[in-house]
């Protein structure tokens, strides 16, 4: 029977690992994180190799067959037997000085060849690869794309036998952790500030493009092969050469959708951001109100903001904590003050797609403007019994 990954963003998965390798005797298991190309499950590995100072190797499994992992075969002419040579790219038997063990990160899993699963089994439950044996401490890590929509033909990675000897978790890329890891790398100003307004474009999970490895990938094409450093100087570069080059490399990093809005954003900001609605700006809220912004900017924020809170409903597991019901109360509040139509809209996907209904008057309860809670209280009921 297959077993389902266990959802975690990347602060939660970083805990796991640093637990994982923090184990006292041999551990007879290993961690496998599946998820969508590009959202950082590499980095995250070799990051936390890095701080619990593990030797970290890197072993793509979509180059490599069972008999590679092991070893190369040469006659022992005195023995009158074969002998197999140590691959160079297995860990070692023993843990090198100055360190304090080995992370053996096995990526591309989801490409590997069939064989390879049965010299899995060896190298998780008997910590041997072949006929060498890896060192007490060497934690394994496998890593795989899910695959489903990048038009590739992938491995059905998901042995029940296997999977017993597994804790699988899905790595879901939140634009908060992100955000924090860009500040850390020197991400493009241009793109942490777009990021931050609409976190829903760090990455669909839906299709390939955008995601965050391509996010990166932008900000090092703006820095390091045209030379623009700062957010000013994009702008004057965008403004001053419409259709250039550059836009069409920032459409290849990350889609077209996801480009032309970045774009867009620099040289003619929208007049609400995504951000704004799930903060409850009260100055916007108040322009919302009085019809000061365009339908298609309200439109977008708003949509956007539906989809931030889905994906933090699917994160919490069950019912919003706290602090996503004041963000649920801060869209309640801006769909309030929509056209009726588009109230309709807005309050049939937080039921629906968001699956928040029954959370609705917890949330309504943390605003301070009573008179409003009670009035969307009211349009919510006057909604459902339209229908």
């Amino acid at each position: 029977m297959r077993k389902d990954p266990v959802c975690v963003d990347v602060p939660e998965l970083k805990e796991i690992l640093e637990h994982y390798l923090d184990a006292e005797a041999p551990i007879n298991f290993a961690v496998k994180i599946v998820g969508h190309p590009g959202i950082g499950k590499s980095d995250v590995v070799r990051q936390t190799a890095r701080k619990k100072n593990f030797l970290f190797i890197d072993t793509r499994l979509a180059f490599k067959e069972n008999i590679d992992l092991g070893g190369y075969p040469v006659p022992d002419h005195d023995a009158k037997r074969m002998i197999y040579y140590r691959p160079g790219f297995i860990p070692p038997d023993h843990v090198p000085e100055g360190f304090d063990g080995i992370l053996w990160f096995l990526d591309e899993a989801n490409r590997a060849h069939p064989t390879v699963i049965q010299t899995l089994f060896q190298i998780i439950t008997e910590k041997i690869c072949g006929e060498h044996r890896l060192a007490d401490r060497t934690f394994i890590v496998l890593a795989g794309n899910l695959g489903e929509t990048d038009s590739t033909t992938i491995t059905r990675f998901d042995d029940a036998a296997l999977d017993g000897r597994l804790a699988i978790f899905h790595l879901k890329p939140d634009a908060q952790s992100w955000l924090h890891w860009a500040y850390a790398e020197k991400i493009h100003p241009s793109i942490m500030r777009y990021i931050s307004q609409y976190p829903e474009r760090l990455w669909d999970e839906n299709y390939i493009h955008p995601n965050p490895r391509g996010w990166h990938q932008v900000s090092q094409a703006l820095r390091l092969s045209y030379g623009l450093h700062t957010h000013e100087a994009l702008n004057a570069y965008l403004s001053t050469h419409p259709l250039s080059s550059l836009e069409k490399m920032i459409s290849a990093l990350v889609g077209r959708v996801a480009s032309d809005d970045f774009v867009l954003q620099l040289i003619c900001p929208r007049q609400l951001t995504t951000q704004e609605v799930l903060d409850g700006d009260p100055v916007k809220l108040a322009a919302v109100k009085n019809n000061q912004i365009s339908p298609e900017d309200v439109l977008w924020a708003m949509t956007g903001a539906l989809n931030t809170l889905r994906d933090m409903r699917i994160a919490a597991g069950s019912d919003l904590q706290a602090g996503d019901l004041r963000t649920l109360a801060n869209i309640l509040s801006f769909v309030s003050h929509l056209r009726a139509d588009m109230r309709l809209s807005f309050v049939y996907q937080l039921i629906k797609e968001c699956a928040v209904f029954t959370q609705i008057p917890s949330a309504l309860n943390l605003m301070e403007d009573k008179e409003l809670a009670a009035m969307i209280d009211r349009q919510v009921l006057e909604l459902l019994e339209s229908e």
